[in-house]
């Protein structure tokens, strides 16, 4: 593709949707599905890795940060996922900080189940508490 059609692709899909590319439901910029927290607070990205179970949430704030694929730290020490599988399945995420989200704060979140293990598109919910504001968005892999 070259520069001047990539460009232009880019502002079509930033004047249509207000500089945001992406929706809610739609993927972030690892390729997982996205959840929305609260009134354009927070989107967070699900990515899970089949072959080893890991599943890692990435924080951003609004449409504009998740497009931009811009990561926002939240004062959080945990998060938990619960999968809609035929036998409900939670995972604790544990704050792993990136380098500059600041003290006590993180932007990536990692756990790991043998659910993550298959083929198959998996859907769920993601909560936790920024601060003391409870929040919970739900997610399905496409």
């Amino acid at each position: 593709m070259t520069k001047h059609l990539w460009l232009g692709l880019l502002a079509t899909a930033a004047l249509v949707g207000g500089g945001a590319v992406l929706a809610d439901g739609g993927t972030g910029p690892h390729k997982g599905p996205v959840v929305e927290w609260g009134e354009e607070e927070y989107h967070l990205e699900v990515v899970a890795d089949a072959k080893t179970g890991d599943v890692t949430v990435y924080v951003y704030g609004n449409h504009d940060d998740l497009g931009k694929g811009k990561a926002k730290a939240i004062e959080a020490k945990m998060l938990t996922l619960s999968l809609k599988t035929p036998e409900a399945k939670t995972v604790k995420l544990e704050a792993k900080p990136a380098k500059g989200d600041g003290e006590g704060k993180a932007s990536v979140f990692v756990g790991k189940s043998d659910a993550f293990k298959t083929d198959k598109k998996l859907a769920g919910s993601v909560s936790g508490k920024v601060g003391t504001k409870p929040y919970t968005g739900e997610f399905k892999q496409k």
